[in-house]
């Protein structure tokens, strides 16, 4: 058997720590909370022989950059280290060169480019309720395909599509940044499980979700960045299965168009 542990912010500190002392063949860590368990001496990292950064780019945006790189001076010198990332911006870049030996390459696909199995359309409607008429004309039919994602910009806006989502007598979830760790947990467990077939969120859900059966993707806000789309659109045509992902844009939005197309192109999808 092996044990695995999982640290995060806004866990049980005590929980965590009990389940490091008791012995872990790997730990699943957030930067900041692994720092916290190391400084507090409940564990430490010289045994570590294999160590993974997933969603690199990522940390460095959420300003943990110190931590990135206080875990590998905690760590031997002679471990293997494998570096994911989607995007590979100069920060990303410098850090793949400060903290691996010898590194070996691997790109899958383009750099930044979204996953051509997710099939993109873009939907150009007027300011306004179109977007809301557009969704209603469309939802029942996305959910019969499988689970339906939903983005949108902010929590404010979040919210209230899922009330409106509610009132017409549609089950859902919603997960944004001020819902707590435990509670988006079982947020996304009910997911997973299909306790309902449509989830509404911000970009708290634009990375680190994997769950096959999302089938459409709707962009109801366009992402604050291209970056920020590519990982959204990544939700769905996951393990090679197929996935379809909507963006609806408005006259609003006429800055992010150029930087969408591009990145259509770079998908061999129709502009």
């Amino acid at each position: 058997n092996i044990n695995v542990v999982c640290a995060y912010g806004g866990g049980s500190m005590w929980e965590q720590s009990k389940a490091c002392q008791e012995g872990a063949e790997i730990i699943v860590a957030t930067p900041g909370r692994l720092i916290d368990l190391v400084k507090k001496k409940v564990t430490n990292l010289t045994r570590v022989t294999y160590l993974v950064y997933d969603e690199a780019d990522r940390m460095f945006d959420m300003g943990f950059e110190a931590q990135v790189r206080s875990i590998v001076d905690h760590v031997r010198p002679d471990r293997q280290t494998l570096l994911f990332s989607a995007t590979f911006r100069k920060r990303v870049e410098k850090l793949a060169r400060d903290i691996l030996a010898d590194p070996v390459r691997v790109v899958q696909g383009e750099v930044g480019e979204a996953n051509e199995d997710v099939t993109q359309i873009v939907e150009v409607l007027p300011l306004g309720p179109a977007k809301w008429t557009w969704l209603m004309r469309r939802l029942v039919g996305f959910t019969s395909e499988g689970s339906v994602l939903i983005f949108v910009t902010r929590k404010t806006n979040s919210e209230e599509l899922a009330a409106n989502l509610k009132a017409k007598d549609f089950e859902l979830g919603l997960l944004h940044g001020d819902i707590s760790q435990a509670e988006r947990n079982e947020i996304i467990s009910a997911f997973k499980k299909r306790e309902f077939s449509i989830l509404v969120a911000t970009d708290v859900a634009a990375r680190g979700l994997d769950i096959p059966h999302i089938k459409t993707v709707v962009n109801y806000d366009v992402a604050r960045d291209i970056d920020t789309h590519t990982h959204r659109v990544g939700r769905t045509g996951r393990a090679g299965s197929k996935g379809y992902a909507y963006t609806l844009i408005t006259e609003k939005d006429k800055e992010f168009a150029p930087h969408l197309v591009r990145n259509l192109e770079g998908a061999n999808q129709h502009v």
